[in-house]
């Protein structure tokens, strides 16, 4: 074999090792990056999620406290069920982002929680309408 021949297909199979190197270093960049990225989303997903509970919580008390008066200000009541079935849309928005983000046992929790503020909801319109009654 001729000596510039072997130099040539020595720099040709050097080149294509390089190639594929960076073809498998520039995949795993790119899935690692894709990997971050989504992290990222289920993490401002749930943050968010996490947040407006928080918040229709706090209005759930604020209608309880409302009711516990002796002689509850029914428009007071009334505002404040207002604002926590305003806040209630709010939750189920942000649940609509972690089902679209979320593993299938994230959204899976994620109904228990739904079902059991559902529950929770309905004792407390029930305590409303008694109020008006």
């Amino acid at each position: 074999m001729d000596a510039g021949l072997a130099a040539l297909l020595g720099a040709a199979e050097g080149s294509l090792a390089t190639l594929g190197s960076a073809m498998v270093t520039g995949r795993a960049a790119a899935r690692s990056q894709f990997v971050q990225w989504r992290r990222q989303h289920r993490r401002d997903a749930y943050a968010n999620y996490l947040g407006a509970v928080y918040d229709r919580d706090v209005a759930l008390d604020a209608v309880r406290d409302a009711l516990r008066a002796d002689r509850p200000d029914l428009r007071d009541v009334d505002q404040r069920m207002e604002h926590f079935v305003a806040l209630t849309r709010d939750v189920h928005r942000a649940a609509e982002l972690v089902i679209l983000e979320g593993p299938h046992s994230v959204v899976e929790a994620l109904y228990g929680v739904v079902r059991a503020a559902a529950d929770l909801a309905e004792v407390v319109r029930r305590m409303v309408h008694d109020a008006h009654a």
